[in-house]
């Protein structure tokens, strides 16, 4: 609302009108309308005849008419309730009269919070200060950080006022600029990349600034826009991309065009060294720092030298002696050298000792040696305890490794795993990690075991192991001058060639794909071409004709090979080919992506599964309704018919992606054995607001989650409950090992620093989680698979749905369901259908209830919902008899969901033109863009989830799903943007803070809810190690010297005393004697399996966590916990590297409970007795309070014993 202002004096500035304006805005005659402090604007006419600053008129405009209407009832006329005196002049308010729309920029800043404006003044002036400042240049190095703190020079470029500084304070970046051959090249770097600055005169008269960085910078030049034709090659499909709509300013480079820098770019680019040409301009720049607000500047003198140690003659005799050494070997040398582990000289230096090594001990232990070796010399960057010399360390190392023999990776005995190597591209560097354990898939485990170290699954991202985002101002072609030469011309790596093979759906969305470089096997010559045309028939196809001229589509037929699957041996007696059922108007295939199976075969391939995992892991013993399968050229579910005999499964037309008659083994990529829990998010709740649910329902249900999880350090059983509801220290089964403890009456664990860190960590997972993605949980709300009623029993917008937890009674959903399939963008994503309830007697689901699942009628439902299908997606299902809060007031039609057109060439697909696809998706891929898009407009339209872009959005959306299917990216220009540049609360980046004034508060149900948590105080979960700055003499002993000590000379008097060691000694001392002797060679298999899990947990947090900083590793407690505390700007970065630690821990925890458990052979009590053993001694090392890399691991591994000890308990009374 405006109001009219008049008889201002004009001796107040625009400043002082404000402030004063504010106090009275902001008093307690507002507070009902606005608790907190609203924004307000304030023009002022500019004085005509120039006489004055401005002519005592202007306009207040105000947030609403509740609070114009309320201001001229107090201020308002000649004579006012209560008189505005403005430097001794009353001000007169009347309502304004001017008939046109508020300016568009005067709204958006109305959103945002009110800020003093001498504050905003002060930062405005500091921008400026900032954005008109630079500091030249005269000298630009980069190099190395060596271990006696010596910054070693391995480029350097004189460039003498060609080149400068300057703050970018918008961005929160520094920018390097310099000219070199008439081209202007840019180095940018972002304030959280930099660890340190040290800005000082270098031996009291070289004016010196030396950035210490997380991660490589960003290197670019300009492009002037009458240089870059856009689409001018018809062969680039990553500039012919719609994404593309306009020029581009600048370039992303690989490496600058300057002496060395290509050659030393991949290991010299996270210290930067700069040479100012004066005194002055050290001192200018470090005024500046401070009015950037930059930390961790400091003045301490930087020692400097010229050691070449990435010099061409250094890089090629370390490449002489990679061309004479197995892969394995090979491909460790690499991942410490990429990994900035240590320098090229240094690894020279070992290998002599290397190669002697692999002539006594051979590839395999030299491999698993040195795989044991970086994790170690890593730390010498920051344990104090470490010896300073790499070689000693290696030395230590081989002397650790020659007291276990048969040292190895530590993984469950499963026929579905393989050894993966993986590789990251990134724009500067490749970094090498593994190999790991990993489901396999088809093509790999039909090859021999040997071979897996063939096959490379490597990703394309940018710096700091981010996804590539599209920039406006910068050419996406990078991706193809990067990119494109791996994919179509392949991967060389110590004189081994490696080619692009394939990858699966999921990977592709992490812009990973697999490469595999040419071997034998049974004499035959295997490489990438060979593996495609073994998979199958895809050209041809009846169902699929014009397959082959669609790359994206041909690629997903393939991919569906290198799903990640659980393989199992089931002899099929017979696969019958059944008829899809479609709707009577023949528009929807209502059966489509489900099949049928016998009781017997999903029995069958249950007790294939349970076999599989051996001891490690328990699973249900009735076996699921449905799984998800590949077999053949098929993939899809099959659910239990009741009315199938012997071991036969039934296939449809829908099912078949192509033909491979070959591959008649079952993969299950998941079994559907129990039922999963009920979340909201975000798109979810600002959808169910839309249809009339209102914010107090969610907030009921968010305060419930919150509770639960602040109280969770209460009790043990408290933290497993929460601890099992969102998925947190399943690797390590901690959720069971609490409730056992429980059980022992230990309710908690007062004197562990470590349990509480645990505590605290998880806590912090799911608050953030609750926070930042409103992942609410809802009792009595259930998440299952879809199928279809193959027997027509149900009738038009109706559903069945049997529930069998893991604890509790079966549950028969009856009555309206509130059904939806995410992701949720349309107002008719969620609907209400009717639940039968328990089945009738004589009936097919009395018959066969497939449990866990969601049967849905004829008439096809999922089809309504997100364009879901029955071949894996799971619906979410609210029973509103239960929880009729959530009864919509609202309904609204589903969308069409009409299936992409799909991106044709004008010739069968070749890999080339996979490859060229590949290249466009990483950089067209706007899923993510279109749904926040989505959730921004619908924020801040009055029409909320009904404005036309918001409509147009939903449309898009379901393209952009279909997009790695159909080759059909939607085109950036075509997405509706949001209606303000200024954004709500809810969507500020975790690395920015909310309060800076740069966002609104949302007043949607999702802005409510996330300014209702309050997260942990975060210093402490993200304090990064620092290198050490003092030397230490003293030795470290090795570890499992270590051990050993306290195998021999266990401290009774205090590990004997505490209470937990006594509950779990009284309970195993039911079966076992805990007094007797232990065994040397038993106790030696212990120091062994110890040994190794602290080396391959160091791997796995190194390899899991979030930066390319050399000092960067996961905590222990995170790797227990599952999760990564470490702030990100990408989350779902985050995300995929949190589920694949949580892999990596659960095949390492599983692979040592296996260990303990012995073979098949081996008793349950002396599985018991070996489990006891490990806890009993790693408890008492873990009560010797050690601190720094002597006590990684040992905590956990006490977890992990204690786990094996309750599972060796419940297998012996199982049994008796």
């Amino acid at each position: 609302m405006e109001i009219f202002m008049s008889n201002v004096n004009w001796n107040v500035d625009l400043n002082a009108v404000r402030v004063h304006l504010a106090n009275h805005l902001h008093s307690h005659n507002f507070q009902d309308l606005h608790p907190t402090r609203m924004n307000f604007h304030v023009h002022l006419f500019p004085d005509r005849r120039r006489l004055h600053s401005h002519a005592g008129k202007g306009i207040l405009t105000l947030p609403d008419e509740n609070t114009g209407n309320r201001f001229l009832e107090l201020f308002g006329s000649k004579q006012p309730r209560i008189s505005m005196q403005i430097h001794n002049k009353q001000v007169w308010f009347t309502r304004s009269t001017r008939t046109n729309d508020i300016r568009r920029d005067v709204v958006e800043m109305l959103m945002l919070p009110y800020m003093d404006p001498y504050v905003v003044a002060e930062r405005q002036q500091r921008v400026h200060q900032l954005e008109r400042a630079t500091i030249p240049i005269r000298t630009l190095q980069f190099g190395w950080e060596c271990r006696d703190y010596v910054f070693s020079v391995e480029c350097e470029y004189e460039c003498e006022g060609a080149a400068s500084l300057a703050f970018n304070a918008e961005k929160r970046e520094l920018r390097i600029t310099l000219r070199c051959d008439g081209q202007i090249y840019h180095i940018a770097i972002s304030h959280s990349q930099i660890r340190e600055i040290t800005a000082h005169e270098y031996l009291g008269n070289v004016p010196a600034i030396v950035f210490t960085l997380h991660s490589p910078p960003t290197y670019e030049c300009d492009i002037p826009f009458e240089n870059l034709t856009i689409g001018s090659d018809p062969h680039d499909a990553v500039r012919q991309s719609p994404l593309i709509d306009k020029a581009y300013r600048r370039r992303r480079l690989s490496f600058l065009p300057i002496p060395d820098h290509q050659r030393v770019c991949p290991y010299a680019s996270l210290v930067i060294r700069l040479i100012c040409s004066s005194a002055a301009d050290l001192h200018n720049f470090r005024r500046l720092s401070h009015t950037a607000q930059l930390h961790r500047l400091y003045d301490y003198e930087y020692a400097t030298d010229y050691r070449g140690l990435f010099s061409s003659d250094a890089l090629e005799k370390l490449e002489s002696y990679l061309a004479e050494l197995d892969w394995c070997i090979v491909f460790q040398i690499e991942s410490i050298v990429h990994g900035l582990i240590v320098d090229v000289h240094e690894m020279l230096d070992l290998m002599p000792d290397i190669l002697r090594i692999v002539e006594h001990k051979g590839s395999t232990f030299t491999a698993n040696l040195l795989r044991k070796f970086g994790p170690k010399a890593q730390s010498l960057f920051w344990d104090d305890e470490a010896p300073t010399d790499v070689r000693q360390c290696f030395h230590d190392t081989l002397s650790e490794v020659l007291q276990n023999p048969t040292f190895a990776t530590i993984k469950p005995a499963e026929g579905s795993l393989c050894e993966a190597y993986h590789l990251t591209i990134t724009p500067t560097t490749i970094i090498f990690d593994g190999p790991f354990p990993e489901r396999s898939n088809r093509v790999i485990r039909a090859y021999d075991p040997i071979h897996q170290e063939a096959f490379l699954r490597v990703s394309f991202l940018d710096e700091a192991k981010l996804q590539y985002r599209f920039d406006r101002e910068v050419d996406p072609g990078f991706i193809r001058d990067r990119v494109g030469p791996f994919l179509l011309d392949g991967l060389v790596i110590a004189n081994r060639e490696f080619k692009f093979l394939a990858y699966s759906q999921s990977a592709l969305k992490e812009h990973a794909v697999w490469f595999v470089t040419p071997f034998r096997q049974s004499g035959k010559l295997v490489d990438a071409d060979s593996i495609i045309k073994s998979l199958g028939k895809f050209d041809g196809l009846q169902s699929d004709p014009e397959l082959m001229y669609c790359p994206a589509r041909y690629a997903a037929r393939i991919s569906q090979a290198f799903t990640a699957t659980d393989a199992v041996e089931v002899e099929v007696e017979e696969i019958l080919l059944i008829d899809d059922i479609l709707t009577a108007d023949q528009k929807y295939v209502f059966t489509d992506g489900v099949g049928t199976m016998s009781p017997e075969i999903a029995g069958e391939i249950w007790s294939q599964l349970r076999r599989t995992k051996r001891r490690g892991r328990a699973l249900k013993k009735s076996a699921p309704s449905a799984y998800q399968i590949r077999l053949m050229g098929t993939k899809g579910m099959l659910s239990t018919d009741y009315k199938l005999r012997g071991l036969a499964i039934c296939t449809r037309p829908s099912m078949t992606k192509f033909e491979a008659s070959r591959w008649t083994t079952i993969e299950i990529a998941r079994a559907f054995d129990r039922p999963g829990i009920y979340y909201l998010n975000r798109p979810l709740i600002m959808l169910l607001e839309g249809l009339g649910i209102p914010y107090n329902v969610f907030k009921e249900y968010q305060d419930q989650a919150v509770e639960e999880t602040r109280r969770a350090g209460e009790s043990l059983a408290q933290a497993a409950h929460l601890f099992e509801s969102y998925g947190l220290g399943s690797s390590f089964r901690l959720p069971s090992v609490m409730l056992n403890l429980d059980k022992l009456g230990i309710t908690v664990l007062p004197n562990s620093p470590f349990y509480a860190k645990m505590i605290e960590y998880g806590i912090n997972h799911v608050l953030r989680d609750l926070k930042n993605h409103a992942r609410i949980p809802i009792p009595g709300a259930w998440t299952l698979v879809g199928v279809a009623d193959v027997h027509r029993y149900l009738q038009p917008g109706e559903i069945f749905a049997c529930i069998k937890p893991v604890k509790g009674d079966t549950i028969y959903l009856e009555g309206p369901i509130l059904i939806s399939r995410s992701p949720t963008i349309h107002p008719g994503d969620a609907m209400i259908v009717n639940a039968v309830g328990r089945p009738r007697i004589g009936s097919c689901f009395a018959a066969e209830p497939i449990p866990n699942t969601v049967v849905f009628s004829e008439r096809p439902i999922p089809s309504c919902l997100g364009g879901g299908d029955l071949d894996g997606d799971v619906y979410n299902l609210i029973p509103l008899w239960d929880l009729p809060e959530f009864t919509p007031t609202k309904n609204h039609p589903p969308a069409r969901y009409d299936p992409a057109p799909k991106k044709k060439v004008d010739h069968p697909s070749t890999m080339d033109d996979v490859a060229d696809f590949v290249m466009e998706y990483i950089i067209s891929d706007v899923v993510g863009m279109v749904a926040i898009n989505w959730l921004l407009i619908a924020d801040q339209s009055e029409a909320h989830i009904l404005d036309p872009d918001c409509m147009k959005l939903a449309d898009l959306h379901s393209n952009a799903v279909d997009y790695p299917k159909s080759g059909q990216p939607v085109p950036i220009n075509e997405i509706p943007r949001p209606k303000f540049r200024v954004k709500p609360d809810w969507h500020a980046p975790e690395t920015v803070d909310v309060s800076s004034g740069e966002f609104y508060e949302s007043r949607r149900a999702i802005g409510r809810l996330f300014r209702a948590i309050d997260l942990p105080i975060e210093h402490k979960f993200s304090e990064p190690r620092t290198r050490r700055r003092n030397h230490r003499t003293r030795r470290r002993r090795n570890v499992t010297d270590q051990l050993s000590g306290a195998l021999g000379h266990l401290d009774v008097g205090t590990t004997h005393n505490d209470p937990v060691f006594l509950a779990v000694e009284d309970r195993v001392q039911e079966y076992i004697d805990t007094d007797r002797e232990c065994p040397a060679q038993q106790r030696e298999s212990i120091l062994q399996l110890f040994g190794s899990y602290t080396s391959e947990l160091r791997g796995i947090c190194l390899a899991n966590n979030l930066s390319h900083s050399r000092t960067a590793r996961l905590s222990e407690e995170e790797a227990v916990i599952g999760t990564i505390v470490q702030k990100t700007s990408q989350r779902r970065k985050r995300k995929d590297a949190m589920a694949t630690l949580r892999e990596n821990t659960d095949f390492l925890v599983r692979g040592v409970r296996e260990e303990l458990a012995g073979d098949q052979d081996t008793s349950t009590e002396e599985y018991l007795e070996r489990s006891w053993i490990a806890w009993e001694h790693a408890f008492a090392r873990a009560g010797r309070k050690e601190f720094g890399e002597e006590s990684f691991g040992v905590e956990s591994f006490a977890w992990v014993a204690l786990g094996a000890i309750f599972d060796a308990l419940r297998e012996i009374e199982e049994r008796q």
